[in-house]
């Protein structure tokens, strides 16, 4: 017996103590391996593999006891413990499980027995999960020889085995090889079960692929329609094979020109999408509800396209779609972070089970942030600190999913739900308009809803020149250049982006933008008719998606609101840099010669090595100026007592403002070290340098641990630092930035910047915006005049259009 067995016969032996001593009704007469294989069967049925098993570990050992681990009911065992191995991705225990069956049923039956055939295909799934396609391969060819030479017909068996031989093939890009292998399986099914079986889907899809990738695509329709057909009768026409198929046949049709009929195949993709998705989400923490999102967004995109030459050809009658389609955007875009955005304010209205399960989750997050942050001192620490962060990702990631099974109870708070362009009607100020922004490669999508209700959708073609003038727009007005001297760049993007919407934006006075994509680091302020920059003709706020919109309008603060709270020139414990701007150094290399460990724990502290903290005496004259301005209860925290500690005693203060460096790391080293972008970016606090230089402390925080304030209901925070609207772009769910971690910590509204920003024209214009602020102008407003009057004072675009309001 192989070691795995015997693994597995320690572990029933001890399940079977357990069993042993419970109590069996007199009358129940069948045996306990017999219940025990039973139940497996069921878990097995169910998806819950690891419970199957246990349960078919423990009926092995029962059934070995009673019958002998030769008999053949015995032998059956390993079969159902190699499917279960399999389904678990244990792939090697699945192989030894196999191979173990099929010596046995040789010496029985012999090499040429139609079960030992079989179960050298069962060793060549094994082998394919293992990574080893040759093998897995040659498999295979043996099981069907084996099958050819006892039924030369063919059998269900027989099919099965080229099925899985040409699947191996087309995987591998042998199309030639595996075309021949998937028709012969098909004819095989359709002798032997009949041209309605459920089998037939997955093969009909298959040789679909490949008529699509090789012959005009209209020679896939057909398969594609008999693969739909058969998914629909077996798992209903919302499953997840069905919407798959759905997709398809748009995107043949759409090939084919026959738009009408791609449009209906489109419609129904995304409606099953979103039904899936609702079920989904459910069961998924965060990365994997982003992941999910990202199987549908070619899908999405091609949905959009369709929508767009039906409105070409029909204005008037293709409203329904267009609102159709505005709203599948709205369902989608931001779902896969509304449990994280919304948590503080579920944490508030929870009941306490869940408000107990929240807390636990929120506590390991902090951990997991403290461990990502500060670099352990030595190798026994960084050993326990690589254990413990691999424990604290898998732990966090069941509770997010438990989290998630709640979002049916709380969809007032978190809109998990779908959302139509109605709703945003509804929150809309007179005078507003929401532009949203669908990205890809090949198209730019705009949809354009205006406070009276009225709707247009344009497709922005992203031609070769877009790019290289957002490029050159973002690094000039960095580089200091003048307004006149960007008119080229602000024109031409005005064009691309804002010009076919004009109709839209008559009578306007404000502009709700949520963009996508690299359109998440674009000023949009800046961008002109040639006359003057949307700065002048409109106040913009930012939002990462309508459904963020939608509920920080709806949201109100639980508890009432503490005074403001200020913070400048921290403490780093950095000699003054001339320029006042962080310097780096050369990233750290992976490898680190620490005994017995391969790569050193990936922290923050260890990815800024290097980095130099300067004084910012601007941002306590800053911050000194918005305290007189935000009132006499202002609190305020200079130099020593700007720290970390002082920041997470705050409760819910009406407005935050922070004047210190920021940071974002975004290579690709460093996301690969860690993958995280909320523990990439952060802010520096009292005490950040000499966490930096390798010494204990928490003044360096990441986007995570700022995730963690308590900020439920706060108008307003202020990041005045460097390039805090940095962070990565994750197609359609906005920036994973400070913006999220600040809007995860229950902020209603947060002013970043794009770019580093010199000391004095911020000072000048945070002054400008706290006086207007102070005697009651909107945020967004005040926001938009201090930029006003620094523009018109000559100043350049570096010196104010860095700026942004995200929120409400």
């Amino acid at each position: 017996m192989h070691r795995a067995s015997w693994r597995r016969r320690a572990v029933a032996v001890a399940l079977a103590l357990v069993w042993a001593g419970s109590s069996v009704p007199a009358a129940a007469q069948t045996p306990q391996d017999v219940q025990l294989q039973e139940q497996g069967v069921a878990a097995y049925e169910k998806g819950e593999y690891q419970a199957a098993l246990d349960a078919f570990d423990l009926a092995y050992v029962r059934r070995a006891d009673r019958l002998g681990v030769h008999a053949v009911d015995t032998l059956q065992l390993w079969n159902w413990i190699g499917w279960s191995e399999e389904q678990l991705g244990e792939y090697g225990l699945a192989q030894l499980a196999f191979q173990t069956e099929q010596a046995a049923v040789e010496q029985i039956a012999g090499p040429q027995s139609l079960d030992a055939a079989l179960l050298l295909a069962y060793r060549g799934v094994a082998l394919r999960g293992l990574g080893h396609p040759a093998q897995a391969g040659a498999a295979f060819q043996q099981a069907v020889e084996r099958l050819d030479r006892l039924v030369p017909q063919g059998t269900v068996d027989t099919a099965w085995v080229l099925q899985q031989q040409g699947q191996l093939a087309a995987a591998s890009g042998d199309d030639a090889r595996a075309q021949p292998l998937l028709q012969r399986s098909l004819s095989v099914y359709r002798n032997t079960l009949g041209r309605d079986a459920a089998e037939l889907a997955p093969l009909e899809e298959a040789l679909g692929d490949l008529y699509d990738r090789h012959w005009p695509t209209y020679q896939a329709v057909p398969l594609y329609q008999a693969a739909l057909a058969g998914y629909t009768r077996s798992y209903g026409p919302t499953s997840p094979a069905s919407v798959r198929l759905f997709g398809d046949l748009a995107r043949a049709h759409r090939e084919s020109h026959n738009f009408k009929t791609a449009l209906a195949y489109d419609r129904r993709y995304a409606q099953g999408f979103l039904a899936n998705q609702q079920t989904a989400f459910q069961t998924l923490d965060t990365e994997g509800k982003v992941r999910y999102n990202m199987q549908a967004r070619t899908g999405l995109q091609h949905y959009f396209e369709s929508v767009f030459i039906s409105r070409e050809v029909d204005e008037v009658g293709s409203r329904p779609q267009v609102e159709e389609a505005l709203g599948t955007w709205l369902t989608y875009k931001g779902s896969a972070f509304a449990l994280e955005n919304g948590l503080s304010a579920l944490l508030t209205r929870a009941d306490p089970p869940l408000r107990a399960q929240i807390g636990s989750y929120l506590t390991l997050r902090r951990e997991l942030a403290a461990l990502s942050t500060v670099q352990p001192r030595n190798a026994p620490a960084m050993s326990a600190g690589f254990a413990r962060v691999a424990a604290l990702q898998v732990q966090l990631s069941a509770l997010e999913a438990q989290l998630s099974s709640q979002l049916g109870r709380f969809q007032d708070l978190l809109l998990p739900g779908v959302i139509q362009p109605s709703q945003l009607k509804a929150v809309l100020q007179p005078g507003e308009v929401y532009l949203d922004y669908v990205w890809s490669n090949n198209n730019l999508f705009v949809f354009a809803y205006r406070w009276d209700g009225r709707l247009d959708v344009q497709l922005l073609p992203v031609i070769g020149r877009f790019t290289a003038g957002f490029e050159r727009l973002r690094s000039g007005a960095e580089g200091g250049a003048s307004l006149a001297a960007l008119q080229p760049q602000t024109t031409f993007l005005y064009d691309q982006l804002v010009g076919p919407l004009e109709s839209s934006l008559a009578g306007a006075r404000s502009l709700v933008i949520s963009p996508d994509g690299p359109l998440n680091f674009l000023p949009f302020e800046l961008l002109s008719d040639g006359h003057r920059a949307l700065l002048e003709r409109f106040v913009i706020r930012y939002v990462p998606s309508g459904r963020d919109l939608l509920r920080l309008r709806h949201a109100s603060a639980t508890e009432p609101l503490s005074p403001p709270a200020v913070f400048g020139n921290p403490a780093f414990a950095a000699q003054p840099a001339p320029s006042g701007a962080v310097t780096r150094g050369v990233e750290p290399p992976p490898a680190t010669g620490v005994p017995g460990l391969q790569t050193a724990l990936p922290t923050l502290a260890r990815l800024l090595r290097g980095t130099t903290f300067p004084a910012l005496p601007g941002t306590e004259a800053e911050a000194r100026t918005a305290a007189r301005l935000l009132g006499p209860d202002t609190r305020t925290y200079l130099g020593a007592q700007a720290s970390s500690a002082q920041l997470f005693q705050l409760r819910s203060p009406s407005v935050l403002h922070l004047g210190t460096h920021g940071f974002f790391l975004g290579s690709e080293q460093q996301r690969s070290q860690l993958p995280n972008p909320l523990l990439r970016v952060g802010l520096a606090l009292e005490g950040a340098q000499q966490v930096v230089n390798g010494h204990a402390g928490d003044g360096l925080l990441s986007g995570l641990q700022l995730a963690g304030l308590s900020l439920d209901g706060t108008n307003l925070v202020v990041l005045s630092a460097c390039e805090t609207a940095l962070g990565d772009a994750v197609a359609g769910e906005g920036v994973a930035g400070l913006n999220q971690a600040f809007l995860t910590a229950g902020a209603q509204r947060v002013i970043l910047s794009q770019w580093r920003v010199p000391d004095a024209a911020t000072g000048q214009l945070m002054a400008d915006f706290y006086t207007r602020y102070a005697t009651g102008t909107e945020p967004a407003e005040a926001l938009q005049q201090a930029k006003l009057n620094l523009m018109r004072q000559g100043l350049p675009p570096r010196d104010w259009a860095a700026f942004l309001l995200s929120g409400r």
